[in-house]
């Protein structure tokens, strides 16, 4: 299998540009190419990071999209995180067959980081298995990175994110039961069920687009959606992510749906009573459908 190799948290622009290669490398060869990452994230494992842009799940979804013909995971675990560059390399080889091997410029791993791009090159060549390594993409004159992903989502810059990434970030959650307000205020909301290992943005109100089942097939609706704990009312029971479908009135309870960000349109605000919020989610309501409407064709490149 010709490999892209690395710790992925989801597929950015510059990932695209190592498939794209793999590939091409795989078509001359005649052989298969795919995936090779880990599970747990290393980040995660070493606490690096707290949280992933998304989840295993997630990540499925976006190699569907992208065409990504198969991935193996590796166990990322305390003896592979000890492992110097060639022990790496020998495991690595015995996990999985390697006919060739992409990995982008930045590309580190082994102990402490202590392997670059330059050394598995050089194993690849003793063992004469074809090698390519791939410049780096640049956003804004810097590199195209996840951790620069995670700080615009840690910054609600929505489409800062969707510009790097090449679609908008999104969730996937299961629809649980909340304490059904948005219903009494005339916006119901689905309730999203998040685990506490994937990346949230800051408290507030964003435009999004819901991909749905309707009719046994998927589509997406403009959604207004919060994060935070409904400060408006003195009996919150913690953060809570919720969304309103516009132009949809059916049942989600135990449904499966995808949310993508598009903008953050305010932050969370305390008002003075339930009518001066009804007036406000009036407002967010319509800058969603208008966005949404504006955003179709960066959602096309991800959803169904």
């Amino acid at each position: 299998m010709i490999t892209v190799l690395g710790a992925f948290d989801g597929f950015h622009r510059g990932h695209v540009k190592l498939l794209e290669r793999a590939k091409i490398m795989a078509n001359s060869l005649g052989k298969d190419w795919g995936v090779v990452t880990f599970e747990p994230h290393p980040g995660l494992f070493l606490g690096a990071v707290e949280s992933t842009l998304f989840t295993r799940r997630e990540m499925e979804i976006i190699s569907a999209r992208l065409g990504v013909p198969r991935a193996v995971l590796l166990t990322f675990d305390k003896s592979l995180s000890e492992m110097p560059p060639k022990a790496f390399w020998d495991f690595l080889r015995s996990q999985t067959s390697i006919d060739g091997v992409v990995v982008g410029s930045d590309f580190r791993f082994g102990f402490e980081r202590a392997g670059d791009a330059a050394l598995l090159g050089s194993f690849c060549y003793g063992d004469s298995i074809p090698f390519e390594c791939v410049d780096l993409v640049l956003s804004d004159g810097s590199k195209v990175s996840s951790s620069a992903i995670r700080s615009c989502v840690s910054g609600g810059e929505c489409e800062k994110a969707a510009e790097k990434l090449g679609y908008p970030w999104f969730i996937e959650g299961d629809i649980m039961h909340g304490v059904a307000r948005g219903r009494t205020l005339g916006f119901p909301t689905a309730n999203l069920n998040v685990t506490h290992r994937k990346l949230l943005p800051p408290d507030g109100v964003y435009a999004t687009s819901a991909t749905i089942d309707v009719g046994g097939s998927a589509e997406s609706r403009p959604a207004a959606l919060s994060i935070g704990v409904n400060p408006t009312f003195d009996d919150s029971t913690g953060k809570t992510v919720e969304a309103f479908i516009l132009d949809y009135d059916g049942d989600l309870y135990g449904e499966t749906i995808t949310i993508s960000f598009l903008s953050r349109l305010r932050p969370q605000v305390k008002f003075s009573d339930s009518s001066a919020l009804v007036q406000q989610i009036k407002s967010d309501v319509e800058r969603t459908r208008e966005i949404f409407l504006t955003s179709k064709a960066s959602l096309s490149r991800l959803d169904a």
